[in-house]
């Protein structure tokens, strides 16, 4: 089932009933431009292509996606932060798009002061899987052969220092095991299959990355780091029960660059709630397992701040304590 804010539909009324200006009135009159610095084909290429499909019904324009990878999302993220305010150019953020690089200094001149965001469309826990054919039936048998092996077992991530990578040094550290962390800074895509054809034990990603893997038969997830089992994978376990306070999440936004007509934005904002109205939409997130959350550009802005404010703390404090390096 997805999950709306109370607000999303009065926003969304809100949104459409209030005048707008003379730029909105013509808004918009072409096809817009998405950013997506992510691979093809990964799990937020995947969602966030299905997310502009649906919203450009809402819009009435087509939405043309463009990938453009690097620097973990850090070069198509600074693409969007240079593009011209006129309401025609919008781009998708991860995790990594708004702590990762900025917390490293991945790109020369990034910073995220130089975004408008427009608002969530996924929150959504980490999860561990493991390829079907894999001896490791439970995250216990995991841990196992992990401590008789110490180094020997790896675990993927999506770049050094990033959303996924994070979640399992703290996995690693909780159960007390040694492991190989292996990076695919080019987004979910190579890195769903370099765990499918056996070049890693272990994935640390989102549900929706490995969901059809899982549905499929070629994947199986061990353990969910949320507080509560995904309603997509009921039979999974939570870090938690197992006896691991190993609590980590992901999201998907949509922003702007800095200096967008507050009229165009408010005309993006309005369409991009209606869309979690459609009930094709809300079939389609249910379908995939998406994890779709919708905040509006003010909650999406604040949320942010927030989830800046803690990572930039724990990553802090595994730098002091040589875990990583900055």
């Amino acid at each position: 089932m997805i999950k709306l804010t109370r607000r999303t539909a009065a926003l969304a009324a809100m949104a459409i009933a209030l005048p707008l200006g003379a730029a909105a009135q013509d808004y918009p009159s072409k096809d817009l431009t998405h950013i997506m610095p992510w691979s093809a084909g990964g799990g937020t290429d995947t969602v966030m292509r299905t997310f502009m499909n649906f919203a450009e019904q809402t819009l009435g324009v087509g939405i043309n996606t463009q990938n453009i990878t690097g620097a973990q999302s850090g070069i198509g993220t600074l693409r969007l932060m240079k593009a011209r305010p006129d309401g025609y150019t919008i781009g998708s953020l991860t995790w990594d798009s708004v702590i990762t690089v900025p917390y490293y200094d991945l790109v020369p001149g990034y910073d995220t002061a130089e975004l408008e965001y427009l608002g969530s469309v996924t929150v959504h826990p980490t999860v561990i899987a493991v390829n079907a054919d894999s001896p490791y039936q439970t995250l216990e048998d995991f841990v196992a052969a992990a401590k008789e092996a110490p180094g020997e077992l790896s675990i993927s991530n999506v770049g050094s220092g990033g959303v996924w990578h994070l979640p399992a040094l703290d996995l690693a550290d909780a159960t007390g095991i040694e492991v190989n962390h292996v990076p695919y800074p080019d987004g979910s895509g190579p890195q769903r299959e370099a765990l499918l054809s056996g070049e890693t034990d272990a994935a640390s990603l989102s549900a929706s990355a490995v969901y059809a893997a899982v549905q499929s038969g070629q994947a199986r997830v061990l353990a969910v780091m949320g507080t509560e089992r995904s309603e997509f994978l009921p039979d999974v376990p939570t870090m938690q029960e197992l006896g691991y306070d190993v609590v980590w999440g992901s999201f998907r936004l949509i922003a702007a660059p800095k200096g967008i007509d507050p009229a165009q934005k408010e005309v993006l904002e309005a369409a991009f709630a209606e869309v979690f109205e459609l009930p094709e939409f809300q079939a389609r997130a249910e379908e995939t397992a998406m994890g779709a959350v919708y905040m509006n550009g003010a909650d999406t802005t604040a949320y942010v701040e927030a989830s800046q404010k803690k990572a930039f703390a724990l990553i802090d404090n595994l730098v002091e304590q040589g875990i990583l390096e900055k």
